[in-house]
């Protein structure tokens, strides 16, 4: 494949690169995939003899990589999730700010090589960060497959969704979707329980909330006060008020 073409790398960065492999407890085979992983556009442009490609092309594997092992891995976390929650988290867990953040916790920009006038942008780019971490999850799956993948990225996923359920929890919709309703029709939200299943330790709450014949939205939770708050959270969202 041409992405694996060996390239004679300079013993300092060989050095640089066998750290990286020690940050991320990897090891990989062809350590030439890993080093173009970290080579951006614009440092392959300004040396075009010696580059004849750059991280763009793992860093789109490496985005359908993350995508795929998201979405397994959030399947299998919350068997009884409906779409539109496991698309939500999904949505958050490989955001770039996300990704970006996981990046510099491996010190990834440290090993990016960047044209200069990129470095003169900066390297704490958000961007440039999520795009660097895809490339390296596109050198991943190809050096080792997609079992390597996913025991690296399993653990962070475990802490990325219980961050995004956290949040969820802290912000009151029902207080944002009552003080709507009294502003606009000076009436208050009506929540009830539809479905209630599951054992005592383990159950699981579907709720509606509904303000007369203006709007009716439903939300599931581990607990009706969770529920509810979905279910405030899609009403919002079909006001268009978030």
């Amino acid at each position: 494949m041409s992405d694996s073409i060996r390239i004679k790398l300079p013993q300092e960065r060989i050095s640089s690169l066998k750290e990286l492999q020690s940050l991320t407890k990897t090891q990989f085979n062809n350590i030439s995939l890993l080093h173009l992983a970290f080579v951006h556009r614009s440092f392959a442009n300004e040396d075009s003899d010696r580059y004849l490609s750059d991280n763009e092309r793992l860093e789109f594997l490496g985005d359908s990589v993350l995508g795929i092992l998201a979405a397994e891995f959030l399947y299998q976390s919350l068997p009884k999730g409906k779409e539109g929650k496991l698309a939500r988290l999904k949505s958050k867990m490989v955001s770039a700010p996300a990704i970006a953040k996981l990046a510099r916790s491996y010190r990834f920009p440290e090993f990016l090589l960047l044209g200069k006038g990129e470095k003169e942008k900066g390297e704490s780019n958000t961007n440039l960060q999520a795009d660097c971490f895809e490339a390296f999850l596109g050198a991943l799956y190809l050096d080792q497959g997609l079992e390597s993948c996913r025991k690296f990225l399993n653990p962070h996923f475990q802490i990325m969704e219980k961050g995004v359920e956290d949040a969820e929890e802290t912000k009151d919709y029902k207080t944002i979707l009552q003080e709507f309703c009294q502003k606009k029709w000076k009436k208050l939200p009506e929540y009830s329980v539809m479905k209630e299943e599951g054992p005592d330790h383990d159950k699981e709450f579907l709720v509606s909330v509904i303000c007369e014949n203006h709007f009716r939205a439903t939300g599931d939770g581990k607990n009706k006060r969770r529920a509810e708050q979905m279910a405030a959270k899609s009403a919002l969202r079909f006001l268009k008020i978030l």
